[in-house]
């Protein structure tokens, strides 16, 4: 008796099906694993009341407002860029999400002492960055212009 190709068709099929099923099942299990983690992790992201802090503690500057916040950056500047003999040409408030303060500085002066200014400015205690900044050649040296940004409390 010969066996229709449909047949033989289906039973290839069918034991094809039985030699994939416990990855399938294996892969279905890991999908529905990934799946209950986003939901656990989209919960967590989505609860407001879970405010997590910025920066490490002690790290960020303690003011009671932006404006304070702000104040107490251009305080700073102003102190760095004196003991360095950096000129400071302009600093101005720049918007920033809630919890950032944004300054906006140009200095100048000798490319080391600006170069150092910066480094002063990113290294020491409270935490602030450059977020962006740019160096141009000014008249006797060169320019820094950029966004210091640091949390606040």
């Amino acid at each position: 008796m010969k066996l229709p190709p449909i047949a033989i068709g289906a039973g290839a099929g069918l034991l094809v099906a039985a030699l994939l099923a416990p990855a399938t099942g294996d892969a279905i299990g890991k999908l529905g694993a990934a799946r209950a983690e986003h939901a656990r992790l989209a919960a967590i992201a989505a609860d407001p009341a879970v405010a997590s802090p910025l920066v490490a503690p002690g790290l960020e500057i303690r003011a009671a407002d932006i404006a304070a916040a702000r104040g107490a950056m251009m305080q700073r500047v102003q102190t760095l860029a004196k003991a360095g003999g950096v000129l400071v040409e302009e600093t101005s408030a720049a918007p920033a999400a809630p919890g950032i303060a944004v300054l906006r500085i140009r200095v100048s002066g000798a490319e080391k002492a600006v170069v150092a200014f910066a480094d002063t400015l990113e290294r020491a205690k409270p935490l602030t960055r450059l977020r962006r900044w740019r160096l141009d050649p000014a008249p006797g040296g060169i320019r820094l212009t950029g966004d210091l940004v640091a949390a606040w409390r």
